[in-house]
């Protein structure tokens, strides 16, 4: 009967001979092949995080001749720059959401944000048009109201009008039938409108 082969070696090194800890040289050895790897595995990440052309580049050279202190400072630029830039992105978004309240919470920024609601026409045939305002404040549902009502002013006979809110714009559709012609009165109208100054 044949005895099982014996359990491998701890750390991947042979085994002290009396069956104890592995000798110090194991450890040693074990302990540089661990940081080698390790430092492979941080040259990979800055490479590929760096540029995909310079990762590509590297891949096809194979890994430059950096010492160890240069490869460390070059990880420790590639995270400093790539904090900057998530701080800079943090900072471009805070600044966007704020802009994007901002026309809602003061009364004079929301004539300025309605003035920039863009407005588009689609013949749908047999006089009916639809009607699509997008960019108009997203919290302030008198714009809406005061949008219908100058359709139907300057002439439109309103068959459906609604609403939405995608991110920080609202979007109005509005259903009108409007006569021969009619069509840019009412679109003139409601720009007016949305700028306020009816």
């Amino acid at each position: 009967m044949e005895m099982p082969p014996p359990p491998p070696p701890p750390f991947g090194g042979p085994a002290a001979p009396d069956g104890g800890k592995p000798d110090r040289k194991t450890v040693e050895r074990n302990r540089r092949n661990q940081m080698n790897a390790l430092y492979s595995q941080l040259d990979s990440l800055v490479r590929a995080g760096s540029s995909p052309s310079s990762a590509a580049a590297a891949v096809q050279r194979g890994p430059p001749a950096m010492t160890r202190p240069d490869r460390l400072e070059e990880a420790a630029a590639y995270i400093r720059q790539t904090t900057e830039r998530v701080e800079r992105l943090k900072e471009r978004k805070r600044e966007l959401m704020t802009s994007a309240r901002a026309p809602s919470s003061q009364g004079s920024g929301s004539s300025s944000a309605a003035g920039a609601a863009e407005v588009e026409v689609q013949h749908l045939g047999s006089g009916l048009h639809a009607i699509l305002v997008t960019g108009a404040p997203p919290s302030e549902g008198a714009s809406f109201h005061r949008a219908v009502r100058a359709v139907e002013e300057a002439g439109g006979e309103v068959q459906n009008a609604h609403f939405s809110v995608v991110g920080a714009r609202a979007i109005y559709t509005i259903h009108t039938l409007v006569a021969e012609g009619g069509i840019e009165r009412v679109v003139q109208r409601l720009k007016a409108a949305l700028r306020g100054d009816a």
